[in-house]
């Protein structure tokens, strides 16, 4: 594998059923897409992902002329743990932390409530494939791997929302991985108290900041993340190249 070029994603490969790699640099001009072309042929690589700045016009133009396809706006947004604005919920919405035997209700909202990834608007990956993935997401989060948590929202004694938290680098920092509530339960202020119980979460990991990700498409989830008091952190642009 040119790993200097392209790294082999293992369990994207595995899930989809197709041989897949995300290029190691964010910056990218015609002789460098030629070599990332070659790396992919040398390997049997079936999609290549390329995630550049939003500003890098010259990327942007090499990336399109050489037959990527713009997929996604990658939106990075962060707030101090200890500034999240507070939230106001339902009175009959309990917030709490997820176990595994929540799973049976969680599953189904996880299936539906990430229609707007790049993994959907890529129809080449599958809408079941694409389903399955955050479902699993989701199963390993409540299984605590490589230390995660999940926040929950119950509503009348069911489990109908979700916040995964997961620690990552940099030091100092975590992960808000995944937010789903079920549409029945929409409007009552779930997805506010999860995000608030979930800085409390990070702050007695002993984290200072939050991040989280959505779609530029996904106006909704902007606006969620800037009631809580996130800002935009970074703008940024997949593009995917497939192969016959």
């Amino acid at each position: 594998m040119s790993k200097q070029l392209i790294e082999f994603l293992q369990w994207d490969s595995a899930h989809f059923g197709r041989r897949i790699a995300r290029a190691t640099s964010r910056q990218a001009d015609m002789d460098t897409c030629d070599m990332l072309l070659h790396a992919c042929d040398n390997e049997a690589i079936e999609c290549l992902y390329f995630l550049t700045d939003a500003s890098d016009q010259a990327s942007i133009a090499a990336l399109q002329s050489s037959g990527f396809e713009f997929v996604d706006i990658r939106l990075t947004l962060s707030a101090h743990c200890s500034a999240l604005r507070p939230a106001e919920f339902s009175e009959d919405i309990r917030i709490r932390l997820g176990a595994e035997r929540d799973l049976d209700q969680l599953l189904p909202i996880a299936g539906a409530s990430f229609g707007q990834s790049r993994f959907y608007v890529d129809a080449r990956f599958g809408r079941d494939r694409a389903t399955g993935m955050f479902q699993i997401w989701l199963r390993r989060s409540l299984k605590d791997e490589a230390g995660a948590a999940v926040i929950v929202a119950e509503h009348k004694g069911a489990a109908v929302g979700f916040v995964s938290c997961h620690l990552h680098k940099p030091p100092g920092e975590g992960n808000i991985g995944l937010v789903g509530v079920a549409e029945s339960a929409r409007g009552l202020g779930c997805a506010g108290g999860m995000i608030q119980q979930a800085g409390r979460w990070f702050a007695g990991q002993d984290l200072e900041r939050l991040n989280v990700v959505t779609q530029g498409r996904n106006i909704a989830a902007q606006r969620l993340y800037q009631r809580n008091g996130f800002v935009t952190r970074s703008v940024e642009l997949w593009f995917h190249k497939w192969f016959n």
